[in-house]
């Protein structure tokens, strides 16, 4: 199985929990959302959508090496507490399915290595629902292959990720959602 594949199933699993469901909100208020909801977006507010942009790479670069941690643990650790400073929601559920995964059938990042951040573009023209910001982000795990119990390489590759961010009802900005495909170039327009 490819590590584009394994990727693929993930946020298969993660659009049609995600995706589909929200469908039927559009345009729809909320009457029983938090208070603090109105806190959030008056902080979002302040921000210019540079600084905007910049908080979301920041909380992507964070969550990425934690990231890099679990892949290498195999998932056996779960998720890592300090993760929930960078995503949440559903996002956090399959991420967490998908370290469970790993663990159930003995994947893990090959050890000594990692991935890398091949290309990282803001790209406010993709926008889903409720995102305040979307990043691009191509991943290169060519020299970091995923692997199975016995050493034997199971994937590895290029992929181009649409990574979500809104504020959670903490008032950080966060990933909460994303979307990804297999790419032979990590060039981005």
């Amino acid at each position: 199985m490819s590590r584009r594949w394994c990727r693929a199933v993930v946020l298969g699993v993660f659009c049609v929990v995600v995706v589909v469901p929200a469908c039927g909100r559009q345009g729809s208020a909320d009457p029983t959302a938090p208070a603090s909801s109105a806190l959030v977006s008056s902080a979002s507010a302040s921000l210019s959508q540079d600084e905007l942009y910049a908080e979301a790479e920041r909380v992507y670069r964070a969550y990425f090496e934690l990231e890099q941690q679990a892949f290498l643990e195999g998932g056996v650790n779960g998720v890592p507490v300090e993760m929930n400073q960078y995503i949440m929601g559903k996002y956090s559920l399959m991420f967490s399915g998908a370290l469970a995964q790993m663990a159930k059938n003995g994947w893990r990042m090959k050890p000594g290595t990692r991935e890398q951040i091949a290309s990282l573009k803001w790209a406010p023209e993709i926008t889903r629902e409720d995102s305040l910001a979307t990043l691009q982000v191509c991943i290169d795990s060519n020299d970091s292959p995923l692997i199975d119990s016995s050493g034997t390489v199971i994937g590895g590759g290029l992929n181009l990720n649409s990574m979500f961010f809104k504020y959670d009802t903490d008032g950080d900005l966060k990933i909460y959602g994303g979307n990804g495909e297999g790419v032979d170039s990590c060039e981005i327009y």
